[in-house]
């Protein structure tokens, strides 16, 4: 069988260490979810330096110091690879994004520095999580911009739940939370992508300047909106007090 440039052909099975048996107290169960976890991590560097089109299986298992027959183990494709790195890098940034909202004071603008703050430090820090989170999955296929697409609706109903909770009435304007998420979500990713780009050489206090701006607008046109619909219920609020009075 030919060996393809992403595929790399698996060796013949190994006799030992089968049927589940233990190593160093540690089952095959186990010891196939750490392969699998040192794939993903290999994969996250390869992808990373190389870009999704340019990597190889046998790149990946080089990175890995492990043999092909452990990549197909666990992915049947390089696709697969990248959504499972694709998948961990979203839920790292997710439970940072979480994380850094749960200790912050709970108002819309202190929320909103935070959550971009986390972002823009989790992309700096390693370029590798930029390169696979904002470009590759942009241009990867179909299928894995499906995937990048999913990951944004993600955080657009995290923002929108926020905007629910900070301005209740702000549908009586009108306007519609996930519309609103959605808009800031993709300005957040565009804005990031091209600092990316540039290799981050903007200031990132810059950046999140800018970023912070947008979102300042917004929730400073929400307050707006919230209170003019308070003084248009007063007089039916009142003309209610007096019949029931």
């Amino acid at each position: 069988m030919p060996v393809s440039r992403t595929r790399v052909n698996p060796e013949a099975p190994s006799t030992t260490g089968t049927n589940g048996r233990r190593y160093g107290g540690v089952d095959s169960d186990e010891r196939q979810r750490q392969r699998r976890a040192r794939l993903i991590e290999a994969g996250l560097a390869v992808f990373g330096e190389q870009g999704y089109h340019q990597s190889t299986v046998r790149d990946v298992c080089k990175q890995a110091q492990l043999t092909s027959r452990y990549f197909y183990e666990s992915f049947e494709s390089m696709e697969a690879l990248f959504r499972a790195v694709f998948a961990e890098v979203n839920r790292q940034l997710m439970q940072a994004t979480i994380l850094s909202l749960a200790t912050c004071q709970p108002e819309p603008d202190k929320l909103a520095e935070a959550a971009l703050r986390t972002f823009l430090e989790f992309i700096r820090e390693d370029p590798h999580r930029a390169r696979v989170a904002l470009i590759d999955a942009a241009n990867a296929g179909e299928g894995l911009t499906v995937l990048s697409e999913q990951a944004s609706q993600d955080f657009a109903l995290l923002i929108a739940g926020f905007m629910q909770q900070m301005f209740p009435n702000l549908e009586d304007s009108g306007l519609d939370f996930n519309m609103l998420a959605n808009g800031l979500v993709g300005a957040n990713t565009r804005v990031a992508t091209q600092w990316v780009a540039d290799r981050c050489k903007a200031p990132l206090e810059s950046v999140l300047h800018n970023l912070l701006t947008l979102f300042k607008a917004c929730t400073a046109y929400a307050r707006e909106q919230e209170q003019a619909q308070a003084k248009l219920k007063q007089p039916a609020q009142a003309e209610a007090k007096r019949k029931s009075a």
